[in-house]
This record gives structure tokens, sequence and C-alpha cells, in this order.
């Protein structure tokens, strides 16, 4: 093969990797300082200078280099997330809504995985903290001893979100989730439902889901309906057959239950498909309740029972907190409420208990 063969010939558009801020000011016809603040976000720009600016970058596709940036700058404006899982679709919109308002503040997100060990959390936390993150969002309460105090000592900013415990000087964000699973309860009882289950996910390492408990717990009791420990199922994870395996027990020890109240929406999906394999017409036969109302909710025939809780929400709180902390421009002074609420879904799975034959 010849050499005039081997060798690309330029296209003709400028590289990037050559292209310096001085270069992007003289061909848009503006000051290094404007080119500055069009990249980093940091103060007004004309939207004549602005698009200017814009057309160049979009021209020679320019990516910032964040690397050489932090170095002069000290900051890397990236942060992490840990969730305790990503399959489990509750987390989704919460990443969105981290990620929304990271990004309109010029902030780039770094996302892992704990699969709920503090172990894990705590070598993902060290892992961010190595590559310069500038603070982290925690989901949860259960966490390793060492992790808070590393972040202290190392000045890292911290919010933990979808955490009812918090902790002292620790910015926290908690859902309302023992109000959301009394609500499904009371959606039952109005109803007519009596002999009432609960199919849990894990308490042990869950915080939230073991406050939805509780407060189904407690509202039937307010209600004059105390749960038996034989009405309550606990899955040990939040696969199909946990929820499958979980309603068989649950059926087995009552086998009069006309109504079930599921503490997560993927498990609800779980506890109506056993329902249909062992002859329970949903909601003819069983009534079935999810909480959350996440996107699996709409993919079950009949429509699921749900109580809507404001993930998204929580996760925009979450990174508008964590910006605050962080000096982000324009965060100053800024009070981010906490304005979390629920609402009952109406869907297919709920119906009035049939009369005793």
């Amino acid at each position: 093969m010849s050499e005039q063969a081997r060798v690309r010939k330029p296209s003709g558009r400028t590289r990037a990797a050559e292209v310096t801020i001085k270069d992007i000011a003289r061909m848009a016809g503006v000051s290094v300082s404007t080119v500055s603040r069009v990249i980093n976000r940091t103060g007004l720009v004309t939207p004549a200078k602005l698009n200017a600016v814009q057309d160049v970058l979009d021209r020679v596709n320019y990516i910032p280099n964040i690397a050489a940036r932090s170095l002069v700058s000290r900051r890397s404006m990236t942060v992490g997330l840990i969730v305790p899982a990503l399959g489990n679709p509750i987390f989704a919109p919460t990443i969105a809504g981290v990620e929304e308002v990271l990004n309109a503040a010029g902030y780039g997100l770094l996302i892992s995985c704990s699969y709920r060990s503090p172990e894990k959390e705590l070598e993902q936390a060290r892992m961010m903290m190595e590559r310069g993150v500038e603070g982290i969002i925690l989901t949860g309460s259960y966490r390793h001893p060492d992790l808070l105090p590393l972040m202290a000592q190392r000045e890292i900013a911290v919010v933990s979100q979808d955490d009812p415990e918090g902790g002292a000087g620790l910015v926290s964000i908690a859902m309302p989730d023992a109000a959301a699973m009394a609500c499904a309860i009371d959606r039952l009882v109005e109803s007519g439902h009596r002999r009432i289950g609960i199919v849990t996910g894990p308490t042990r390492n869950t915080r939230p889901v073991a406050d939805r408990l509780a407060g189904a717990r407690a509202r039937l009791s307010e209600l004059g309906l105390p749960l038996p420990e034989v009405a309550v199922a606990e899955t040990a994870g939040y696969d199909a057959q946990d929820a499958r395996q979980a309603t068989l027990r649950l059926l087995a020890a009552m086998p009069d239950l006309t109504a079930i109240a599921c503490t997560g929406d993927i498990l609800a999906l779980g506890v109506i498909a056993q329902c249909q394999r062992a002859g329970r017409s949903v909601p003819r036969d069983i009534s079935v309740t999810g909480c959350g109302d996440t996107i699996m909710a709409q993919y079950v025939d009949p429509k699921l029972s749900t109580v809507r809780l404001e993930f998204r929400r929580l996760g925009e709180i979450a990174a508008a907190r964590l910006l605050v902390m962080l000096g982000a421009a324009g965060t100053a002074g800024a009070e981010i409420p906490v304005d979390l609420g629920y609402s009952f879904i109406e869907g297919e799975t709920i119906a009035s208990p049939a009369a005793p034959a």
C-alpha cells in the first residue's frame, strides 16, 4: 500500500484539540473573557456574543479539558451519586432530577451502585474522591461508619437523599414513606377490606421500606385492624421470584385475605402475577396496591393502583442543596424547600371484597 493511500487527507475542518480559547475568541470576534464566560457559564453574555461563540464552538467540536482546568481552578465541576441499585426503576427519576439540576449549573455527574452494601458504598465513594469530585450525593440511611468521617476529612460536600435518619451535621432529605403507605391502607379500607396482608421489601438495610411497613402497621392499628405477624411477608430482594414466594407464604398463612398492600410497585407486579397463577383474579378476588408510582406500573394489566412519590423532585432537591454547599454560581443565600408530597393514583387493582358465599 502506498504512503499516499495510507495517509488520510485533512478534511478541512479545524481540529478541536488544536484550538485554544484565544483562537475561539478571534474566530468569534469577541474577547477571551467572553469565551471563558460562555464555556464556564460564569457570567452574563449578550445573546449576540453568546451565539457567535457557540457557533464557533460547534464548528470546531470544542470540548473543554476539565482535567487541565481543574489544575488551575482546583475545581473539577463534578459530583458523584451513589444509589443502592441500578436495576430498580425507582431510582431512574431521581437520577434524572439530579442530572438536570447539575447540568444546568455546569456540573458533570458520576454514578455508582452500592448494591446495598456499606462496604461497596465506601469503596465507590473513595473511587469518586480519587477522581476529584467536589461533592457526593448518597442514597439511604445505612452506610459504613468510616464513610462520613472520611468525607469530612477530605472536605467533600455531602447530601444524603431518601434518608429519614440523617445524622449530626449531615444534610439529609426524607420522603414521606410512612404517610404514603398509610394512604394506600386508607384506600383499601375505604373499599371495604378488613383482611389485609403486606408484602414488603427488605427492611433491615432499607430504612424507607421499613418506614413504609411501619406506616401501614400504624394506620391499621389506628383503624382497629391490628396486623398479625403472619400477615406480613418480607422478601429477600426485589426479583419477581422473591415477590412470588412472599405471596405464596402470605396466601398460605391467610387464605381468606381480600387485599395485599405492597411497599413497592416492583413487588406489586410479582404479587399480581402470583395471584393470577394461583387462580385469584385481581381485583375480583383480591385487591393489590403498590407504592411509588414507578414506570413499571405502566406495564401490568390490570393497571396498578399505587401511591405516587416524587422521586424526581427528591433528586432535584438533593442536587440543589449540594450546589448551595459548593457555592455554585447563583446559589448564594438560596433556600431549597423540601416540598415532597404523595398522592393516590387510581388504577384497576382495587375492588370491594366479594361477599362471603
